[in-house]
């Protein structure tokens, strides 16, 4: 199992993670051939063999795995290139490109010590070679195996910010296999990533995943940790945006109220009363303020109904047209 950051906020209905940086990854590609592989396997077996430690193996064999893994292999084109070349045969060489595993060790026989633990990989007859088991082919990368592993994620939060990769691995290894693990990253007001605090964890399997939702305590270091179905999560901050939109959308329309009732010219609105209100109409309320050569803006009016409400254009439009009325009727 290897972990991975993601510098990325959304939320995501899938796990991703970027692949790792290789060593000299630019001048390496599909198109390496016979010739360059046999120079790579002359370099291996410069490289002389000192002794590690379980642990070191350990970690060895658990990056080795990721990189061949059904994660990574998703989308790591170097590696997916490089499989191509020889029925799956990647030289020792070239593995050590790989800027974490180089890191980890450059002893060849350290590492392929490591492979020997693994049951997911295997060792080519001369040592120079390792692959991933042709008896454990990979999943078939579709919409249904994308959702497969959406549900076995789980999200999880109140990590401390200074928490490491390690760290996370060392507390989830004994909750099941684990495939992925991201930290989710901000960028802070330097543009410097910074840790939010959250991860999204993909299982193996996804009864695994389950039962750690299901604890009903889960801490980290004394810390209470929050902890959902990578599904569920999505679904909160889907509605969670729905109702922010919401409200601001009612909040606009509220500003637009507001506006509209304090933009309103004084002197400019008249309460009208119909002594027969049977059968008199809006278009008959209009016309007969028209026919006063008033400049009218709205009318408010239900048919048949005893009053109503009219606005002319202007401040103070109204008046003149009530000093023309008599007895303020029309």
């Amino acid at each position: 199992m290897e972990v991975v950051e993601k510098n990325s906020e959304k939320t995501a209905e899938e796990t991703k993670m970027p692949v790792e940086e290789h060593v000299d990854g630019n001048n390496t590609s599909g198109d390496k051939n016979a010739t360059d592989n046999k120079d790579e396997e002359k370099k291996a077996e410069e490289i002389k063999s000192v002794d590690a430690s379980p642990e070191l193996l350990e970690k060895i064999k658990n990056q080795i795995e990721f990189y061949f893994g059904d994660v990574n292999l998703q989308r790591d084109k170097f590696l997916i290139e490089q499989i191509k070349l020889d029925e799956g045969w990647i030289p020792m060489t070239i593995m050590l490109q790989f800027k974490l595993l180089a890191a980890m060790s450059n002893d060849v026989e350290a590492i392929l010590k490591a492979v020997e633990q693994s049951d997911l990989m295997e060792i080519s007859d001369n040592r120079k070679k390792i692959r991933r088991r042709v008896d454990k082919p990979l999943p078939l990368y579709n919409e249904e195996y994308r959702r497969s592993q959406t549900a076995r994620t789980v999200y999880l939060k109140s990590f401390p910010q200074e928490v490491k990769l390690d760290e996370l691995k060392e507390f989830f290894k004994d909750f099941g296999v684990v495939e992925n693990i991201v930290m989710r990253k901000y960028k802070d007001e330097n543009q410097k990533l910074q840790f939010k605090g959250s991860i999204f964890v993909q299982f193996k399997n996804l009864d695994d995943a389950k039962a750690l939702v299901a604890k009903e305590s889960l801490k980290y270091k004394d810390t209470e940790l929050i902890k959902m179905m990578s599904e569920d999560y999505s679904l909160m901050k889907t509605k969670e945006r729905q109702e922010r939109k919401g409200k601001k959308n009612e909040a606009e329309e509220d500003e637009d109220d507001e506006s509209e009732k304090t933009d309103l010219p004084k002197g400019a609105v008249l309460h009208f009363t119909v002594e027969k209100p049977e059968g008199v109409v809006w278009e008959a309320i209009k016309q007969s303020f028209l026919e006063q050569e008033a400049k009218i803006s709205f009318v408010d009016y239900k048919n048949g109904q005893k009053t109503g409400w009219i606005r002319f254009q202007g401040a103070n439009s109204a008046i003149p047209l009530l000093e023309k009325m008599t007895d303020k009727k029309i």
